[in-house]
């Protein structure tokens, strides 16, 4: 029974991982001593599913609570506390160093060839870093305090019409659309967690703390929108999250698939980020808001390249472990040593924040070494 349990919680970690940028599901995979099993059964190998159906059955419940259930934990801590909860996916990721070196010598030995893709893999996720921290969102926002009142303004950079917008704040902001002078309403952003208790229940009542645009109100490509609400807000500007969603047609359909077909492949590959993948190609935040407010427009084609980048990425993995384990594996130890520098906290210094996030490190990598040592490697 453990075993299992033991699978939900893979699974909710991995469901988290992939919705964070930066955070590598594939990794997290490593980590828990998975990542053959769940490859396996994302290339359709129905030996393989047999095999492994009852833990894959109660992965797949993991990683469903992670997305939908667990993810505000994770942005909460992220928001609240993200030298600590950094510094503990790096404890993650460092202890699993030997579950990988375990499974990379079950048939054979390093060799100095090795160090090339090494090489290969820590330059890949650093350079894709690099390409994130340089890149522009297409889409953003700044609010101007004027006293008695604050003016927001949405900019779209982006060569697409943007027609829908939400403008979400934390809880202590409260907004009255009486107050608002443009063409904008405001609502209570609800999570996915409180829409799925809301189909059981009747939903709770809070005070509106998001801004969202009027019906047929867009913001055409390079051009802004500007509103003013007369009222003090109070609010963190890194805690304050923009999405948009663009009207649906043919290049667009195309567009959200063949992204998150790209950005498929990378979830399950050690050391890269799906969601930083997303971000690159500039899709994060339209793939956010529609899972939020089950946009299922967008959503279907976001489904249909994930689950075919899912499985033509696992069939090419499946390959490469047959031929050349030992260099796929040498990949990966760069991968996941590049992981390491994605994740490196911001706030990283001589503070409390750093002191605190050297214990939730031990902790991380204390997790993951038990977890390796209670792994069993099989050469194929």
């Amino acid at each position: 029974m453990l075993q299992y349990l033991l699978a939900v919680v893979y699974g909710i970690v991995f469901g988290i991982a992939n919705i964070i940028p930066g955070v590598s599901g594939g990794t997290m995979l490593v980590v828990f001593g998975c990542y053959d099993k769940v490859c396996g059964a994302l290339t359709l190998n129905l030996k393989e599913i047999k095999k492994n159906i009852k833990f894959l059955i109660f992965f797949g419940i993991g990683a469903v609570i992670g997305i939908v259930g667990f993810a505000f934990i994770i942005t909460f801590l992220f928001t609240n506390f993200p030298v600590q909860t950094n510094m503990f996916f790096m404890g993650l990721i460092i202890g699993s160093v030997p579950l990988i070196i375990r499974n990379a010598t079950v048939k054979d030995k390093f060799r100095p060839i090795c160090i090339l893709p090494f090489v290969i893999g820590l330059a890949a996720v650093v350079g894709l870093a690099l390409l994130e921290n340089g890149s522009t969102n297409p889409y953003r926002f700044d609010m101007t305090d004027n006293g008695a009142s604050t003016t927001i303004t949405i900019y779209n950079d982006s060569d697409r019409t943007i027609s829908g917008w939400t403008l979400g704040f934390d809880d202590e902001v409260i907004i009255y659309d009486q107050n608002i002078e443009g063409d904008v309403s405001c609502f209570y952003d609800y999570s996915t967690t409180e829409i799925i208790k809301g189909f059981f229940g009747r939903l709770p009542a809070y005070a509106p703390d998001t801004f969202k645009n009027r019906d047929g109100a867009v913001i055409e490509p390079g051009k802004s929108i500007s509103f003013t609400y007369n009222g003090e807000i109070n609010a963190d500007a890194s805690k304050t999250e923009l999405n948009v969603s663009y009207a649906m047609d043919v290049p667009f359909f195309l567009t959200m698939m063949v992204s998150l077909f790209v950005a498929a492949i990378a979830m399950i590959i050690p050391g890269v980020s799906g969601s930083f993948v997303m971000m690159t190609l500039g899709v994060y935040s339209t793939v956010i808001a529609a899972v939020k407010g089950f946009d299922f427009a967008i959503i279907i084609p976001c489904a249909i390249g994930a689950i075919a980048g899912l499985v033509l990425g696992a069939r090419l993995i499946t390959f490469l472990m047959k031929k050349w384990s030992l260099m796929v594996y040498s990949v990966i130890l760069g991968l996941v040593a590049g992981s390491v520098y994605v994740i490196f906290p911001a706030g990283f210094g001589l503070n409390i924040a750093t002191l605190t996030g050297f214990i939730a490190l031990i902790i991380g990598g204390i997790i993951a070494v038990i977890v390796g040592k209670n792994t069993k490697v099989e050469a194929e």
